[in-house]
């Protein structure tokens, strides 16, 4: 026999009694007091600490899982669907696509609920110090990877049981976007679905090359200012699919979505990183990404920029000094739209025309200008230099 607790709390001047037993058998629809969507958000938003373990024991002294579940349930239950008189209670739901809906006739008729989806609504974290850069993208990537692979992906156990698996989604979830028990319903569905994929096997597949994936896919789809856009997380999923696959997918997919726009964001701006190498990120390194100096005395103090690579000549020990780049390979290729010179000049350019093999030090063509499209740069004068190379797409 479980022993009955009784919940008090001062709402406006009230003290609401939720009893136990009459929350988890409360009907469907029924009307507990006249509550306003504000005053429902505002009851939930303090009353998360019903449902810790810490609070619910049985008679022999073990914490009582199933009342735990039962308690959120009803009560999630009674708040959303309180009512007035014989006002039509509004009522919510979860799509298939996992988006918000409400009804206020009963469930006749149903419109999007954003503003009580925490994934779009919660705080968001402020923005990371400093100008925007793609280091600062590439560390916000990393951290994110790192945090998935250690607050979650580790945590997995083979006899892991389906709570316990909801207690550690729950936990990670609700630190980056601080939800309420509406949501646990969706988390619950998510939960369900990557522990039918069989644990033991999805640990396999969560191997560090899906990690360094999802870096990329995190990387390329961030904004400037480290956050996520709505269609940022949807291109993250679809990528998430298309690039990784098989039983990874279903589990980093169902994690993006329960995080949402602001969860995303919070992530990217946890800190959780403080470097990364994003330089394998082909798919979407841009025109002054892809460069790289080209072998020993060809460049020093190598900026890269949203518009420019700034480099500074080395001494070749010839009597010229030199900047050499190079892209990662033949087929990865670029304009050069122009030249600003911070200090001196270069008297002498080579190229390697798109397709055709680099060569440290030998250019396929050399004069005044460059090719149109590149995969090899190279600068020369007899004196010292600094350079910033302005590359367009061809």
């Amino acid at each position: 026999m479980i022993e009955t607790k009784r919940l008090d709390k001062y709402i406006q001047g009230k003290v609401i009694q939720l009893d136990y037993d009459f929350i988890t058998t409360l009907p469907a629809g029924s009307c507990l007091y006249c509550l306003t969507d504000k005053h429902v958000q505002m009851i939930l938003a303090i009353s998360d600490f019903f449902g810790w373990s810490t609070r619910w024991y049985s008679e022999d002294g073990l914490i009582d899982k199933d009342l735990i579940l039962d308690l959120q349930g009803g009560l999630v239950n009674a708040l959303m669907n309180g009512c007035c008189g014989d006002e039509i209670p509004v009522q919510f739901r979860w799509t298939e696509d996992g988006d918000l809906e409400k009804s206020e006739d009963g469930g006749t008729t149903w419109e999007p609920a954003p503003e009580f989806d925490p994934r779009i609504n919660s705080t968001q974290f402020p923005p990371v110090a400093g100008a925007p850069s793609f280091d600062k993208r590439c560390i916000a990537a990393t951290g994110m990877s790192n945090l998935i692979k250690l607050e979650v992906g580790e945590n997995l156990t083979d006899d892991m049981s389906r709570f316990t698996l909801g207690e550690l989604i729950t936990s990670w979830v609700n630190t980056l976007i601080q939800t309420s028990n509406p949501f646990q319903a969706l988390i619950n569905i998510a939960v369900n679905q990557i522990f039918a994929l069989i644990i033991s096997v999805l640990r396999a597949a969560l191997t560090d090359t899906v990690y360094d994936q999802l870096i990329c896919i995190f990387y390329c789809r961030m904004q400037d200012d480290i956050s996520f856009t709505a269609s940022g997380v949807d291109l993250v999923t679809s990528d998430i699919g298309d690039q990784i696959g098989g039983i990874a997918t279903l589990f980093l997919q169902q994690l993006v979505n329960l995080l949402g726009v602001v969860g995303m964001t919070n992530l990217a701006r946890s800190g959780a990183a403080t470097e990364g190498d994003c330089s394998e990120c082909d798919e979407c390194l841009t025109c002054t990404q892809v460069w790289s100096i080209f072998g020993a005395n060809h460049g020093t103090g190598l900026i890269v920029t949203q518009e420019y690579v700034q480099v500074t000549a080395s001494d070749g020990g010839n009597g010229n000094f030199y900047v050499i780049l190079r892209t990662p390979d033949v087929d990865t290729c670029c304009q050069v739209d122009h030249l600003e010179f911070v200090s001196g000049g270069a008297s002498l350019h080579g190229w390697t025309d798109c397709g055709n093999a680099q060569t440290e030090g030998v250019p396929e063509f050399t004069g005044i200008g460059f090719g149109s499209c590149i995969n090899y740069a190279q600068l020369q004068d007899a004196n010292p230099f600094t350079v910033k190379i302005f590359f367009v797409e061809c």
